[in-house]
């Protein structure tokens, strides 16, 4: 089995927090966490999603490639159970590895995420990923693409350098990794999952995020039974780049909480 590529820094005996990024990212895409999850005596673990670095292109859309990445660093580096902080696409996968493997899950953080996304063959569906995918069909380049597209994504008051750092990340991804992710995406729903979600679950949302609204991401939270929501002012979409400041503060404060005494 190919193992998934990820980054892996922190002590083998210390507790691991997994992160699992976006449509539009990478591991890479949580550099600005590094060293806040270590200082925090957490294990840092950034894995690639499948077509994503140097993970395989799954052949078909689903998260069962998704979630078997997750487990595949885990087995190949010896953690039993860790905490999972999943962004946007990532929050999701994070809600699938609980919902088949929660004896691996130990908590949860999810950012900008959802629930669900709705059937693959509605009609907001395919309105979503024509709008998504066309101007590939059309001859548009990833960098292009990215430079058009993250100013979108991110709040009023994005800390500087951000935007840039968005697309350093974004031009980074395949066209046709972005394409499988976002058609993988569409497939996704856990709504009858989160009663059943028994661990620790930090909620992070962005005040000014249009992808994964604020209200909606409350609402998730209170179906969560050990959940704690939180609302960053001024934040869009990215949060772990745009106010990593902000972003890091509430993620150590959570993992203090989680760290065995």
């Amino acid at each position: 089995m190919t193992i998934a590529s990820y980054e892996h820094h922190g002590n083998r005996d210390q507790p691991a927090l997994v992160l699992l990024h976006g449509v539009g990212s990478g591991k890479e895409g949580f550099a600005a966490q590094r060293q806040t999850v270590v200082d925090a005596g957490w294990q840092f673990l950034a894995i690639d999603a499948p077509g994503f670095g140097n993970t395989p292109l799954p052949a078909e859309p689903g998260f069962g490639d998704h979630v078997a990445a997750v487990l595949g660093v885990l087995d190949h580096l010896g953690i039993e159970r860790a905490v999972l902080l999943g962004h946007s696409l990532g929050g999701m996968t994070a809600q699938e590895v609980f919902a088949h493997h929660r004896d691996r899950v130990a908590g949860l953080i999810l950012s900008a995420t959802s629930p669900a996304f709705g059937k693959p063959d509605g009609d907001f569906q395919k309105e979503f990923l024509q709008a998504r995918l066309e101007p590939f069909e059309n001859g548009m380049t990833m960098l292009e693409f990215a430079a058009q597209f993250s100013k979108n994504l991110v709040g009023s008051n994005a800390e500087n350098g951000a935007v840039d750092a968005i697309i350093d990340v974004m031009s980074s991804v395949s066209i046709e990794a972005y394409s499988m992710a976002m058609k993988t995406l569409t497939r996704f729903d856990q709504r009858a999952n989160l009663s059943n979600i028994g661990v620790p679950t930090l909620l992070i949302a962005g005040e000014e995020d249009r992808n994964s609204p604020a209200p909606m991401m409350e609402k998730m939270a209170s179906k969560i039974a050990y959940s704690q929501y939180v609302m960053l002012p001024k934040t869009g979409h990215m949060a772990p780049i745009e106010n990593h400041s902000a972003f890091n503060e509430v993620v150590k404060s959570f993992l203090e909480g989680m760290k065995p005494q």
